[in-house]
């Protein structure tokens, strides 16, 4: 019958036995025993791996010295590459309704070329043609968008948000397979 591992003890496996190998190449068994307290007796055990299991007060005190061999370095801590135009303040986009916003988040997401075609599109469902809007904080294409985005019925507007939040969607994916 196999004896249970009390919660005092941590199992002394390969991986850790590797760890201090490595750090014992920068420091001396010496300076560890120094650093941390632990008889060099116990020290060499591990090392020789004598040694099954290790205690956890012997362990909180090697652990801060063997951690950089155990984790490796640590990442960069860069920020994800943006898809799509960073966040605007202006007082035009702050009085907008919300369903105006997601359409101008999803529409900055696509190309040249993917923004003309998509205000053809939301030309092509009015009966007649709509006027640009004068926003300034807006580009000439937001404003033929936005133009024809407001002269549908709200249900044409639900049913083209939805719609260009699929494509959006299928969009940024394709980005982010690209970088990744």
């Amino acid at each position: 019958m196999a004896e249970k591992q009390s919660s005092a003890e941590k199992n002394f496996n390969q991986e850790l036995a590797d760890a201090i190998d490595r750090c014992t190449s920068t420091l001396s068994f010496e300076d560890i025993s120094r650093l941390n307290g632990i008889r060099l007796e116990m020290l060499r055990r591990y090392i020789d791996r004598q040694a099954k299991n290790i205690r956890k007060e012997s362990w909180d005190k090697i652990y801060p010295l063997v951690k950089p061999y155990l984790e490796g370095p640590e990442p960069l801590k860069t920020p994800p590459p943006r898809i799509g135009s960073s966040y605007r303040r202006h007082p035009e986009l702050v009085e907008m309704f919300s369903a105006q916003k997601v359409l101008l988040d999803e529409f900055a997401i696509f190309g040249d070329s993917e923004k003309k075609k998509i205000i053809r599109e939301f030309s092509a469902a009015l009966d007649t043609p709509a006027k640009p809007t004068g926003f300034e904080s807006l580009s000439k294409l937001e404003n033929e968008l936005m133009g024809n985005f407001l002269a549908m019925s709200p249900e044409m507007q639900d049913e083209k948000l939805a719609t260009l939040t699929e494509r959006a969607i299928a969009e940024v994916r394709r980005q982010r397979k690209e970088l990744f």
